[in-house]
């Protein structure tokens, strides 16, 4: 597959060098604004096509599939207009900041017979390989816990050619870490517990130094309560240490993750084993071949389309639930 690349900040970058182990598929094409950014793909890649806005990228049509990895307020109109002109879409998260956009994406997907696929990498993360391995089999008939904390001492900082703060600009990012991190946070809930909840509440932060509209949350504290149990999850950019820690309790059995250990207890007594933690760097390309090889399977199977669709509109559908919930004192909603 030929990959067109839209946005070369840290992310964009990133997948060059993430791209280049994956079997069947090359970036041929960047597309980006800044004239420093489009060198520096260049320079990294000499073969590269760089165009400085995605219509000329589509009007020529030198890829299969369309890479967004822009700034969140750039998802959908983006993802729109490369789906529009009958090419594949990945996208970064969040794919959208309103359930209405994300239906519109996801109808449009089916429409034009192309695949809108969601970056939800942590999927593919040896984290969630952990917790997963703790699911019963039956997970609905078995009540469960999900607690999640992720905490940062600041947020992740782009590339200095275009905004490097953006992600504290509620104009560009839509908000702040439930949108950033969060976000992760949701989809990996919505996998383990098969399901998604019933009731959203949460409670938040916001940047006491921003203006008005633009300040975004930099804590947030999210229940979703499912059918079959309770995920907490507590996120934060203004720690004063980074850590990762989950856990889930299942039945007789309980697994923690800590940054690097993980740690199991059942009915055969305690079991701790090392884990490679996420890098620092945010943008995790080392679990990418993986979400890559995922993501092609689904291109050749429109069969498998649903579990894509399905969990970018539900994602979406939860965190503005969760915002509406905050904007009402932490008041417990429903999806809507």
């Amino acid at each position: 597959m030929k990959v067109a690349l839209v946005g070369f900040g840290t992310a964009g970058e990133a997948r060059i060098a993430a791209y280049r182990p994956v079997p069947n598929a090359s970036v041929v094409a960047v597309v980006d604004p800044s004239p420093q950014r489009r060198a520096r793909a260049t320079a990294l890649s000499p073969g590269l096509t760089v165009y400085a806005d995605l219509d000329a990228l589509l009007a020529d049509r030198v890829a299969d599939v369309v890479d967004i990895c822009a700034p969140p307020v750039f998802h959908v109109p983006h993802a729109r207009a490369a789906l529009t002109s009958g090419h594949h879409v990945i996208c970064e998260k969040p794919v959208a900041f309103t359930s209405d956009e994300a239906r519109e994406l996801v109808t449009l997907s089916r429409r034009r017979g192309r695949l809108f696929y969601p970056v939800h990498n942590y999927v593919f993360s040896p984290m969630m390989q952990a917790l997963t391995e703790a699911v019963p089999r039956a997970a609905g008939d078995v009540p469960m816990e999900l607690a999640i904390e992720i905490l940062r001492p600041r947020h992740a900082v782009g590339v200095q050619a275009w905004q490097a703060d953006w992600r504290t600009d509620a104009a560009v990012a839509g908000g702040g870490i439930l949108l950033d991190h969060g976000t992760h946070c949701v989809y990996m809930a919505t996998r383990l517990f098969g399901a998604v909840p019933d009731k959203v509440a949460c409670l938040m932060v916001h940047d006491e130094q921003a203006a008005g509209d633009r300040a975004v949350d930099v804590r947030a504290d999210l229940r979703m309560e499912f059918p079959n149990g309770v995920c907490e999850i507590a996120l934060s950019w203004i720690s004063e240490v980074r850590s990762n820690r989950y856990r889930l309790a299942a039945g007789l059995r309980t697994v923690e993750v800590r940054d690097d250990l993980v740690v199991t207890d059942g009915p055969a007594g305690r079991v701790e084993r090392g884990l490679t933690p996420p890098t620092a760097s945010s943008t995790h390309e080392e679990w990418f071949a993986a979400m890559f090889a995922d993501f092609t399977e689904a291109v050749g199977d429109r069969a498998q389309w649903d579990r894509p669709l399905d969990e970018a509109l539900s994602t979406v559908r939860i965190t503005e639930a969760a915002y509406r919930s905050a904007r009402q004192g932490g008041l417990p909603v429903g999806l809507g």
